[in-house]
């Protein structure tokens, strides 16, 4: 056990003493002090912690929409851009390093030292990658858990699902960059690997999702797109049929990849606030800003952030982490150091 937590602190050192570390933790207090500087007054909506005041009739101080509006702000905005992809990218930058690095001669040498299996050393190692992804989540969603906690008096320990969700959706592109630096020993072909395969499942994610939308949203509000000039007409929901099947063929094609946006946007389900009025489920933050409230395009946009079941996101992904993790562990395995 002792020999167990000298490793993983060993690699929480090295983390900490990267450049990258402290250059993502302090966008991440940035970006943390940004959201928390954003308030309700009676009229509207204020940033800067009362800095600059904007009249916005339907979002004010103590009403369901001014709950919505700092909720879909968090899932939609944050949670979307700057935690599941901004901060992933900085994280992958920081950690690629940590296999070829461990696997250089001298290194290696101590670690097989240790009365540990090559199994357990990977994984500690592994465990230490995403600790940097943890460690950074969990401050920021102090922060936020603050900020909403004085500006909605909603103290919602809900938004601490950030920390595993986020860890996660990092970890299936983390064993991608592991597996890559064991087989390859290389800093750069580790990180430009795990990038070019994050980049090609996330190609996979949009083209099921707008499919989804062209197929199954669009025609359940008599619409269709023109595929050759981009334009929108009316039209009849069964003429969707050769969409459906397309989207078919991309959702068997996309189950057995990593769904590290799908797990992202999981957290627009997981975080409900407590407010003025029950928490309106399909409602993005451009429709809410807008003002304009249109039932059934909500009940359609819940029905397509719903469309796939948490098992099926998380187990899917799983399992195609535990392969490539697997994989990993018998070439560590068998390589002779």
């Amino acid at each position: 056990m002792t020999q167990a937590l000298t490793i993983l602190l060993d690699s929480l050192r090295m983390l900490r003493a990267s450049k990258m570390f402290w250059i993502s933790l302090w966008i991440s207090a940035l970006v943390a002090l940004s959201y928390a500087s954003i308030g309700f007054t009676d009229v509207g909506i204020s940033l800067g912690f009362g800095m600059m005041n904007f009249q916005v009739p339907f979002i004010r101080r103590d009403t369901a929409e001014a709950t919505e509006f700092y909720r879909l702000l968090f899932t939609d905005v944050i949670v979307r851009f700057w935690l599941g992809w901004f901060s992933l990218v900085l994280a992958l930058i920081s950690t690629c390093s940590i296999f070829p690095q461990f696997l250089q001669p001298g290194s290696i040498d101590l670690a097989l030292s240790k009365p540990l299996s090559r199994a357990r050393l990977f994984l500690l190692k592994y465990l230490g990658g995403l600790s940097f992804v943890a460690t950074q989540t969990l401050l920021f969603c102090v922060v936020a858990f603050i900020a909403i906690g004085y500006r909605l008096d909603s103290w919602s320990w809900q938004v601490f699902w950030a920390v595993p969700v986020i860890t996660f959706s990092f970890s299936l592109v983390f064993c991608v960059s592991a597996l890559i630096g064991v087989l390859t020993r290389s800093m750069i072909f580790s990180l430009l690997g795990s990038l070019l395969f994050w980049a090609m499942t996330l190609v996979a994610q949009w083209s099921e999702d707008a499919l989804y939308k062209m197929a199954y949203v669009l025609p359940e509000m008599g619409l269709k797109i023109d595929l050759a000039s981009g334009g929108i007409s009316e039209a009849d929901p069964a003429q969707s049929n050769d969409l459906r099947e397309t989207h078919r063929k991309i959702s068997a094609l996309v189950a057995i990849l990593p769904k590290t946006r799908e797990c992202t946007l999981l957290l627009k389900r997981l975080i409900v606030l407590e407010g003025p009025a029950n928490p309106r489920t399909g409602l993005d933050l451009g429709a809410l800003l807008s003002g304009n409230s249109d039932a059934e395009l909500e009940r359609l946009m819940e029905q397509y952030e719903q469309r796939h079941s948490v098992s099926y996101l998380i187990g899917t992904s799983l399992a195609f982490e535990l392969l490539v993790l697997g994989l990993a562990i018998v070439v560590f395995q068998r390589r002779d150091y």
